[in-house]
């Protein structure tokens, strides 16, 4: 399993891409790719205007209350709710994750060839914390002097 960062950006209109430099409390959100894979597998249906544009905030929060569901064993659901975009379901076996693309509340239909991915548990929250901490080191080198406050929320989290 591997989760990869690949690139950032602040989304400006349609699908115009501008520098992390313009982050702020105006324009907080950042996307960017972000190249999850499993078995060699790449994850189908991350992005907004492409395979290439995820919301990278929403991604991070998510996956952190993934990982705190899973720690007590309790499934969960990361459904973005946008138009046609399924929703991930995340199922905990001892050391073991499964993954599966199921519809979404956005009208999004389930993909047969993505039920019960299985990965590590404990690869998801190496992946999560390796995440973080790219896209913290991105932003404090290629972002503005001030981030935003969700930004500066995330960035104080206990890891």
């Amino acid at each position: 399993m591997q989760l990869e960062l690949r690139s950032a950006h602040v989304p400006g209109e349609g699908n115009e891409r501008r520098p992390l430099a313009v982050l702020c409390e105006d324009a907080p959100h950042v996307h960017g790719e972000l190249a999850w894979t499993l078995g060699g597998r790449r994850v189908p249906c991350m992005g907004f205007w492409g395979p290439d544009d995820v919301c990278l905030g929403q991604w991070w929060d998510e996956l952190t209350r993934a990982v705190a569901a899973l720690s007590d064993r309790q499934p969960y659901t990361l459904d973005t709710c946008e138009q046609g975009d399924p929703a991930f379901l995340f199922e905990r076996t001892d050391a073991s994750l499964s993954l599966s693309i199921v519809a979404g509340i956005g009208g999004g239909a389930p993909h047969p060839e993505w039920q019960n991915a299985e990965f590590a548990w404990d690869d998801l929250r190496a992946a999560l914390r390796h995440f973080k901490h790219d896209l913290r080191q991105l932003l404090e080198l290629s972002g503005p002097p001030a981030l935003p406050e969700e930004w500066k929320k995330r960035f104080s989290e206990q890891a």
